[in-house]
């Protein structure tokens, strides 16, 4: 398993595969993955009971059957390793205490992990792929630090030296991957880490979506890694550009690393975006840091009767970035707000400033209506509960600009007693985060708006 990329559906980008109404197809997903060049499918939805809280019952034999049937259909698109032929145990996020029992048989906690991870390795004959998740996965993790954790070093020393370790980075959710943070990690394990990478995993915040691409992470990460799996959005549909993306990066790293400097060839080129504006010719290495869009046929989003256009991609992706940054529209959108809140007073500035952001809100309403008329509707069903949200919420800060630029509308016109629930975010815990920039709309204190006359 030495220097290949892991793709991870770890949060069950597909619900559990039993609840689905058959034929269930795994064939979107492969596709993608063989035409990107990743190669493996992590199946591990946590909706499914038997997985997780029902881990010691065994599968149905109607369950078994499904089971296999995804297997086998995965092995027929080409992607092998979709197949059962890698395992793993997972002590992430559990309690470091042990029973009475289980402290008197382990000298410690991590000594008591290692053992049975062994075991369960020796057990299976021991298979080619087969990972450890450690309680102590990411540097924040770690006591006292990753070079002297007692855990770490016992997990390094006395785990099974072919068995895969997996590392998160500095943090659960880290922004940037560097090699030198790896090699530390490395030289504690005793073994090149497997990534389990969650920048794009949205499972922890039901409002947030993350578009953007897969950056922060040197090609040269490559060689010092077993490899690497994208902990993804839960909608399927949302991880295009992620995928596509985390395909160029391993691409970029594995040539860098064979030292090919070369052109690509055809079928390398075919997995790249059709986009003169971001795609600067096959001589220049691709910009991670872009948002890879087809001009020629969005089939990203919506394809048919109301296509996206290129602007409306980048202005969705760019309110939907990711968890450390926002994409450019977003940050334009956030600065021109906080502008025209604290400038209302500087008249022709601000109605000018203003001008563009009620444009920018009435591009965002068309953005949702472009996206409801498109016939893709797996994309629809994915993005719609963002789409929405983000309308509702140009909405209410258009009114509430064209409330400070007219002077007439009383406060209470603005957000209305009248007004649907869904207008107030987060009730008990909004109100207490009200402070925030970005909660401006929760202010319940008076707004003093300035006439100037000349």
């Amino acid at each position: 398993m030495h220097q290949v990329s892991l793709f991870s559906l770890s949060v069950s980008i597909f619900p559990c595969l039993f609840s689905l109404s058959p034929p269930f197809s795994i064939f979107p997903l492969s596709v993608r993955m063989q035409r990107w060049g990743l190669n493996t499918y992590l199946y591990g939805p946590k909706d499914d009971l038997k997985h997780r809280l029902l881990w010691r019952e065994v599968y149905s034999p109607e369950e078994e059957s499904q089971l296999s049937t995804l297997i086998v259909e995965s092995e027929k698109r080409g992607v092998s390793e979709l197949g059962c032929q890698a395992f793993a145990i997972l002590f992430d996020d559990i309690d470091h205490s042990l029973c009475q029992a289980d402290s008197q048989a382990y000298s410690s906690f991590a000594h008591a992990q290692v053992s049975v991870a062994n075991d369960i390795y020796q057990f299976l004959g021991e298979p080619p792929v087969f990972l450890f998740c450690p309680t102590e996965y990411c540097g924040s993790l770690c006591s006292p630090s990753v070079s002297k954790s007692p855990y770490l070093m016992t997990v390094g020393e006395d785990l099974l030296p072919n068995i895969s370790v997996i590392w998160t980075g500095n943090k659960v959710i880290s922004r940037e991957l560097s090699v030198e943070g790896l090699s530390e990690v490395e030289s504690v394990l005793q073994r090149p880490p497997v990534v389990w990478d969650n920048l794009h995993a949205n499972d922890y915040d039901s409002r947030r979506l993350f578009l953007g691409p897969f950056k922060g992470r040197e090609p040269q990460l490559v060689t010092h890694l077993r490899g690497l799996l994208l902990n993804p959005n839960c909608e399927f549909e949302a991880n295009y550009i992620p995928l596509h993306t985390l395909g160029t990066w391993f691409r970029t790293g594995r040539k860098e690393r064979n030292g090919d400097r070369t052109r690509e060839g055809k079928n390398e080129s075919e997995r790249k975006p059709h986009n003169d504006r971001f795609h600067q010719g096959p001589e220049q290495p691709e910009d991670l840091g872009e948002v890879p869009v087809e001009i020629a046929n969005v089939k990203l989003l919506c394809s048919g009767k109301a296509p996206l256009s290129e602007s409306q991609v980048q202005l969705l992706v760019g309110l939907h970035y990711l968890p450390h940054e926002h994409g450019p529209s977003a940050q334009r959108l956030l600065q021109d707000l906080t502008w025209l809140k604290a400038n209302c007073h500087l008249t022709e500035e601000w109605r000018c400033r203003a001008a563009r952001f009620l444009g920018v809100c009435e591009e965002i309403a068309v953005l949702h209506s472009t996206v409801v008329s498109g016939v893709n509707r797996a994309v629809l069903y994915d993005l719609y509960p963002y789409v929405w949200d983000l309308r509702n919420t140009a909405l209410v800060a258009k009114a509430f600009i064209c409330w400070l630029g007219c002077g007439t509308t009383t406060g209470a016109d603005l957000l209305g007693v009248e007004s649907e629930p869904w207008v107030f975010k987060g009730g008990v815990s909004g109100e207490v985060q009200v402070g925030c920039v970005f909660d401006w709309m929760t202010y319940s204190m008076t707004w003093h708006v300035t006439t100037v006359l000349y």
